[in-house]
């Protein structure tokens, strides 16, 4: 199953206040109030709407974690993409991960990606943006147009390099050249063989 972020996550934001961790992680997510009383309620009510996974996250997504830890029981984190935080601290992968939720505190952060779908929710591929999906059109643009994509265009993140390749392709086919894959540039994009 593959998901897709809805809300992003902003570790610099995120609160440090000790003993608050479902409240730290929801003002990563930008979300400013609160629907549960504790991460243990939060994770219940995952469970309940069917929003809960158990198990580690995927690592293209952000998402709170629920970990039981040496000294709080039912704790909630976030793996941002991989990297995980606690509390507005990088920490390393947590002990004890019961399973992460497609929900911060009622608030859906992601949802689940129609596989069929190439383009996102918001309808482009944009700078900054990291999926599975770029991971696939980076491929293809090192593959297709080795003449104008460097090798450090591959991976799951829309950066210069891809987005530079982009730009490249969108003026060599008469495109506006704004680095962003949309609609159309998706649309020209199939012409030349790329297949999601």
């Amino acid at each position: 199953m593959t998901y897709e972020q809805v809300k992003g996550f902003y570790p610099k934001d995120m609160g440090t206040q000790k003993g608050w961790c479902l409240k730290n992680c929801r003002v990563g997510f930008h979300i400013y109030s609160g629907k549960y009383a504790s991460a243990k309620v939060a994770m219940q009510a995952g469970k309940k709407n069917g929003t809960y996974h158990a198990g580690v996250p995927p690592t293209n997504i952000s998402v709170p974690v629920y970990c039981d830890t040496a000294s709080i029981y039912e704790h909630v984190v976030v793996s941002d993409h991989g990297v995980w935080y606690s509390d507005g601290k990088k920490v390393t992968t947590p002990n004890n991960i019961f399973g992460w939720d497609e929900m911060m505190d009622g608030v859906r952060v992601v949802k689940v990606s129609n596989t069929d779908n190439f383009l996102p929710a918001k309808g482009y591929w944009g700078l900054g943006d990291q999926d599975v999906r770029i991971g696939k059109l980076a491929d293809f643009m090192y593959k297709t147009f080795p003449a104008y994509t460097s090798k450090k265009a591959l991976g799951n993140y829309m950066g210069k390099f891809l987005q530079s390749s982009i730009r490249e392709f969108q003026k060599r086919t008469g495109l506006y050249q704004d680095g962003c894959v949309g609609k159309i540039t998706y649309a020209e994009l199939q012409k030349y063989g790329f297949k999601y």
